[in-house]
């Protein structure tokens, strides 16, 4: 087992999860010392009934609910400010949010302004720049977060904050929330959080309490995600939901590396799915590090493959063997969607004279001691689909 010199662990976040899990919701508003919460969410989900399914759960509590349900995909400042005086005009003293990145990124934002701390987000912007707690914040996911809006990260327009603080004191996981969704959607909400775990349980940084996070959300897709794409099975959408809300802690508490700075960059240069992107990128970002003995490669086996077969495998095929199980799991993805998830970034459509701007950047970007070198080398082995052999 590996054990650092020294690490440094943080969550704040309870989670709540399972049948009626909602029907607590009351309760632990009223421990958050909170009685007149503001509901977020937005038009889609409004619609759909998730709105209504959270008030249900709190009408007989008592307590004097907000309701705005019009966060629209990118939300900006000027929407803040006005539900910062929605907030304050009707008395609300705490924030649930129902749905998926905006959402969330919406509602750390109105945490910020309403706690006032500060009330200009430009000075919040940057890493570790709130000094103090903020109000009670609830975060409700459906089945195509991921895992962000539990992070210690948001975004509003050109804003970018990094605090604990922004990360929810409670997510609450209800299978009436967390839905069926198209295919696409949950394997790319799901890649974002199986890298994201990946990234933080072999990461050189890595530490037993972050491993506890990252290996449940590694294991939870694994045993998962086939099953919920091939035959929609409930128990599975809810294990899926809580891989997602788990890998965001872990990357809170760990490096942004190459895993997501590759895949994220390589998102936003091509206009695909930065989960998609991520997905096809992660098998090669392992491999590159399979011999590099600051990464912790051979730890990966047994989580995605069980006790059983980790024991029963020799230490130096550990890695590969659990590298190869990702292989397997996109191929069987890319089968059962007819190919609507690509296997090589070629297949995702995007263009080989891409690749050279993609590396350079995600190095400007990252600054993680990763080279473009580096990433030229896994973007052309991804985009023609050919594995990166070990020495």
């Amino acid at each position: 087992m590996f054990f650092p010199d020294t690490y440094e662990f943080y969550c704040p976040v309870k989670i709540n999860s399972g049948k009626r899990a909602l029907e607590n919701l009351p309760v632990e508003l009223d421990a958050l010392n909170a009685r007149k919460p503001l509901i977020i969410s937005d038009k889609e989900h409004a619609k759909k009934g998730v709105v209504t399914t959270i008030t249900d759960a709190l009408k007989d509590s008592g307590m004097i609910v907000g309701i705005f349900d019009g966060v629209p995909p990118a939300p900006d400042r000027k929407l803040v400010r006005g539900l910062m005086n929605r907030y304050r005009d009707t008395g609300c003293d705490s924030i649930v949010a129902v749905g998926e990145g905006a959402v969330a990124d919406t509602a750390k934002a109105l945490n910020i302004v309403v706690s006032g701390r500060p009330e200009d987000l430009q000075e919040a912007a940057g890493a570790d720049r709130i000094q103090n707690p903020l109000g009670p914040f609830v975060f409700i996911p459906i089945l195509s977060g991921t895992g962000f809006e539990a992070s210690r990260y948001a975004s509003l327009e050109e804003l970018h904050i990094s605090s604990h603080y922004v990360m929810p004191d409670l997510v609450i996981i209800d299978p009436r929330i967390v839905k069926a969704q198209a295919a696409e959607a949950v394997v790319s909400t799901s890649m974002v959080a199986l890298a994201h775990s990946a990234q933080a349980y072999t990461c050189p940084a890595k530490n037993p309490m972050n491993d506890t996070y990252a290996y449940t959300a590694i294991q939870f897709i694994g045993e998962n995600l086939v099953n919920v794409i091939r035959y929609g099975d409930k128990q599975g959408r809810l294990a899926l939901a809580n891989a997602a809300i788990l890998a965001g802690i872990a990357f809170s508490n760990s490096p942004r590396g190459m895993i997501h700075e590759l895949g994220w960059v390589t998102g936003d240069i091509s206009g695909l799915s930065h989960g998609i992107c991520m997905g096809i990128l992660l098998p090669y970002i392992l491999e590159y590090h399979l011999d590099s003995n600051e990464y912790h490669m051979s730890d990966m086996l047994l989580p995605i493959a069980g006790a059983e077969a980790y024991a029963g495998t020799a230490e130096n095929l550990k890695a590969r063997m659990a590298i190869n199980l990702i292989y397997d799991m996109q191929h069987d993805i890319h089968d059962f969607t007819k190919g609507k998830i690509p296997l090589t970034l070629k297949e995702a459509g995007i263009s080989k004279d891409a690749l050279d701007n993609i590396a350079g950047a995600a190095v400007v970007k990252g600054h993680e001691g990763f080279t473009a070198d580096d990433c030229r080398v896994i973007l052309n082995h991804a985009w023609e689909g050919t594995p990166i052999l070990s020495s």
